[in-house]
């Protein structure tokens, strides 16, 4: 079984306990409050992801969460789909949030959809949107309200600014220290035919074969973190 089985909500209704420095003596701030956790039996959760905030979190099937993953859901929920990987250290949600608090009851969405892949270091921020076998790679920040298309990229350390949307089947890449991002479009895409004379091989079969090895990927993540967390102690 995943180490995913011991995430729970805490029980409704207790107190907040106070954390005392030990050099002091004094009481300090109260830590943060754990968010309530979903997560479907085939997730595999690491024991050092953290999940802070107080809407729910909802993790789908075969999802794989790496060491050091941070989920905050204080501004809103979080929902992440079925088949995603979010990398070592990245951040989804706002760990701090904005002056304003939000004016719908239910809070701002942060949504991941199927086959997603976040890279180590990765900000997600709250409102983000994205959507099916996009890939945001390492030290890549997708800023408030933004939204990444289907098949998208983001390459490394490439911005989304704030509401702001990026096309399906459209890369996001740096050019160059000090120049900014471009984005260009996909030549092929879903629609794309291979003509007699055009041998070059069809993009959709190129994505189906990119799911397949993400999936394979995944399957040994999941082994070699819930080998990990049966080898050490829990927590």
């Amino acid at each position: 079984m995943s180490s995913s089985a011991s995430l729970k909500p805490p029980p409704a209704g207790l107190p907040r306990q106070r954390v005392v420095s030990p050099s002091t003596g004094t009481p300090g701030p109260p830590p943060p409050p754990r968010a309530p956790v979903s997560v479907h039996s085939t997730t595999t959760v690491s024991e050092t992801a953290t999940f802070h905030g107080t809407y729910p979190i909802t993790i789908g099937s075969g999802t794989v969460i790496h060491p050091r993953a941070r989920l905050y859901s204080f501004e809103g929920p979080i929902h992440i789909g079925d088949g995603c990987v979010i990398g070592e250290k990245c951040a989804i949600g706002d760990n701090e949030p904005t002056a304003q608090p939000a004016s719908d009851a239910e809070g701002i969405t942060t949504r991941l959809s199927s086959s997603v892949t976040i890279g180590p270091q990765t900000t997600i921020r709250t409102g983000a949107y994205i959507r099916s076998a996009a890939a945001v790679d390492a030290l890549a920040v997708v800023n408030r309200n933004a939204i990444v298309g289907s098949h998208s990229k983001v390459c490394s350390r490439c911005e989304v600014p704030e509401k702001s949307t990026v096309e399906d089947w459209t890369v996001v890449w740096a050019a160059g220290q000090g120049i900014g991002q471009r984005k260009r479009r996909r030549l092929v895409g879903p629609a794309a035919v291979v003509s007699e004379k055009d041998q070059r091989p069809n993009a959709k079969r190129v994505e189906d074969a990119r799911l397949v090895v993400l999936h394979k990927e995944r399957e040994g993540l999941a082994k070699m973190i819930s080998l990990s967390a049966s080898g050490g102690k829990r927590r």
